[in-house]
Order: structure tokens, then sequence, then C-alpha cells
């Protein structure tokens, strides 16, 4: 059970149709967005070289720092984190290798690791602070706040810290903590908590009418099911604004006021996105052609990429950055070839960063491959209302889970893990589109 109000709970989900509600969960999500940004990076890189030397170079091996094997990618370990506390020290996270003693009450099917965190002077390269955290898997386990703070997972415990590296109590879950997603500008979170519930007893759509039963023993079982349930809140904040009931974890376009859905437009080709905020209001975002259903990233407040298929039957992605009210902002057209990406944003969105791991062949949401066909890590850093790319590194060791690579608040700084040392690169001023 939640440790937390819910007494303002609105349901602001119902307000989308079934059909949109569905797509939310969008399963194949990483491998349509994987064939955007890191390929666009990588073409133009080969052309011009973007990127300008480092201010600073941490070397990370003197912290202790080891990479991950080759052999664990496809594991998608959480192995370390990179972020800015502020634009002149660095939260630097990874694994530690040494044996650890069972806890009391730890099941044999844990998977305990060490994370050492260090906060780091960028222009010195000096350890100011640093501790160690037990935790509990090794799934993702740190994602950025505003104003220098962070939350930590420890298996089903949420903590707050800050550059003091102190770990605060801030909620405890007693079913499975399943994922957790913070808006682009970190003022809104999403947590999905795995649900126990009776069959008879599962939300309107799933079904309902007469519990089926099990036979067995002396007698009958009522079936169980399990849910996920999303519930958004404010960061360092315990009531719940909304929730919703799914039948699995899933990615879901989250933005400062609630979240993004995808509707047929008037003829099988035209996508419409509309933001349903917590208010209860829907809000158009935009509408693009596409020959597929398009999938969604929030860049920042008012900004959204939606990525579709060419409407035309063209090889590539289509790709639309829209502003609230349905300004096309840029377009653009990426190949394919990369997967699992992940993002980093600027918190006054004027940048964002993309990341994927780049292979040697097409891959699809359901082929195999091997350490052997990843060929690089790139990182490319774009202008959020022009679509300009302003930087482009491979990181360096690749890691599946990403976080090797961090935007500043302002998104005038850039971090990344290559060659051995945190680079840290000064970016130019965002330019204004005219």
């Amino acid at each position: 059970m939640m440790q937390m109000g819910v007494r303002n709970e609105r349901r602001w989900w119902r307000a989308f149709p079934v059909q949109a509600r569905r797509r939310l969960v969008r399963g194949t999500v990483a491998v349509l967005l994987a064939t955007c940004a890191a390929h666009g990076a990588s073409d133009k890189a080969k052309q011009k070289d973007v990127s300008p030397a480092p201010v600073a170079r941490i070397r990370v091996a003197p912290l202790g720092f080891l990479a991950q094997s080759p052999a664990y990618l496809q594991m998608r370990l959480a192995w370390s984190s990179l972020n800015f506390i502020d634009k002149d020290h660095l939260l630097f996270t990874f694994h530690v290798n040494e044996l650890l003693h069972r806890a009391p009450g730890e099941s044999r099917g844990d998977d305990d690791q060490m994370i050492r965190a260090d906060v780091l002077e960028i222009a010195t390269g000096k350890v100011v602070r640093t501790a160690d955290w037990r935790m509990y898997d090794r799934a993702r386990y740190i994602w950025a706040l505003k104003d220098g703070k962070f939350l930590v997972r420890r298996g089903n415990e949420l903590y707050l810290t800050d550059s003091s590296l102190q770990l605060k109590p801030y909620l405890a879950f007693r079913t499975d903590l399943q994922g957790v997603e913070v808006s682009p500008e970190r003022t809104m979170m999403l947590l999905e908590v795995k649900k126990v519930i009776p069959t008879a007893e599962m939300a309107e759509g799933d079904g309902g009418g007469q519990a089926p039963t099990l036979l067995g023993g002396g007698g009958t079982k009522p079936i169980e099911t399990t849910r996920t349930e999303m519930l958004l809140v404010r960061p360092g904040e315990h009531t719940v604004l909304g929730r919703a009931q799914l039948r699995a974890s899933g990615d879901v376009p989250l933005m400062e006021d609630g979240i993004v859905g995808m509707m047929h437009g008037s003829n099988s080709k035209q996508w419409v996105a509309q933001e349903q905020t917590i208010q209860k209001r829907l809000e158009k975002v935009g509408k693009v052609e596409s020959a597929c259903p398009p999938q969604t990233q929030v860049l920042s407040r008012d900004v959204v990429l939606l990525l579709g298929c060419p409407a035309n039957g063209a090889n590539g992605n289509s790709v639309v950055a829209l502003k609230l009210g349905g300004k096309v902002l840029w377009e653009d057209r990426w190949g394919s070839r990369y997967i699992w990406p992940t993002f980093d944003y600027a918190e006054d969105g004027s940048r964002f960063a993309y990341e994927s791991m780049e292979t040697n062949r097409p891959v699809g949401t359901m082929d195999s491959f091997s350490q052997e066909d990843i060929v690089d890590q790139p990182v490319g850093v774009f202008d959020t209302k022009t679509g300009k790319l302003v930087l482009v590194e491979n990181a360096d060791p690749i890691l599946s889970e990403g976080q090797n690579y961090a935007l500043s608040a302002d998104g005038r700084r850039f971090a990344i893990l290559r060659r051995g040392a945190i680079e840290v690169f000064d970016l130019p001023p965002v330019v204004a589109k005219k």
C-alpha cells in the first residue's frame, strides 16, 4: 500500500477513449524512437565536427570506477549515473565490485549491489563528498529533480537526496514499484505500482462478470490478477493528483500538467495528439500525417516530438516537433539502426540530449543481437525549438541503460563518460528561432 494521501484523486485518465489509453502503453516505443536523433546526429557529425573541446576532464579510474563487461549489455543493468548538481558540480554514481553480506530477511533471489556516489567539483576534479548506497537490485535507481535534488530508489522505497548524499525517506510501497518517470522540467512524476486484485473486482473494461475459479485442494479459489496502477505526484509531495489502472507497466508521455494521447484524425493517415491535463481539460498538441501510429516524446513544457512513418511510404521515420497548440517548430527525416534510446533535458526546456546504441544492422522489435553487433553509443545535443544539432559525442563504455551523460539545468553545459574520464563541454547560447 502506498504511504501517501489520495484525497485529491482525479479520474483524468477516463477522459481518453479506450484505444487511446492502450496506445499509451508503448511496448515498441524503444525501437521506433531509436531510429531517430542518434542517426541524424551521427550522420551530421561525419559532415562537420560540431563538438568543441572539453573544458574539464575528470579521470574515473582513481574514483574506483570499472567499466561494465560488454557481456552484460543485453541485461540492461543500471551500472552508473551522471548528473549536474549545479553548473560547477556533478553527481557521479557507479557500481562498486565488493563482497556484500546478506542482509537480515533478504531472500536468495535478491540481487544487491553497492553504489558509490561522488560529488565532483568540475574545475578541479576533486571529490567533495562521497557515500556508499546499498541497492536491492540492478534496475535504475536515480532520477534528477529540480534545484540539485535527486530521487533514489531502493527496492520498493523512494528517497530524496542532494549534494549531502544523505538518503531521506520519501515514499514506500507494499507491492513492486515497477517504474518511475519524471517530466522534462522535473515538476511532475509518474509512479507505476503493481496491484493485485481479485478478477471479479477488475477495473471497468477488463471483462468483469463472474470471477473464474481454480479447482484443487479442498475446494475453489478465486483467481487473482495483477495490474499496474499509475500515480501522478509532484516530486517531494505526497498527494496523488491522478491515477489510472493498466494491464501492464509501460511508457507514458508525461508533461508538466498531464499526459499526451494520440487519436485518429480525419483520415487513416492523420493523427491528432492531445494533452489530458490533471484539471480534466483536453489541450490540442497538434496533428501529423503518418502511415503508422506516431510515438510521442515530450521534450519540454510546451514542445512534443512525434515520430511516425512517412505517409508516402518512404524509408526512415518522419519527425515533427510541435509546440502546444499545433505550431510546427521543425521537421526532419531520420534513419534506422539504433536501439534502446534514452533522453535527458535542460530544466528550462532549451535543449535535449538523445542517446542510443548503434548497431551494425537494423534490429527489429523481436530481433536478437549480440555484443558484436553494437558499434557505438552516440549522444546528440539539440536545441529544442529549432532542432539544431549543437554537439555529438560517443559514450564509452557503452551502457545499455544509458545515464552516462547529462545536461545542465540551463542547457549550457554537457557532460559525458568517455575514454576513461568524465568530459565536460561548454555549449553556446541557444539562438532564438525567428
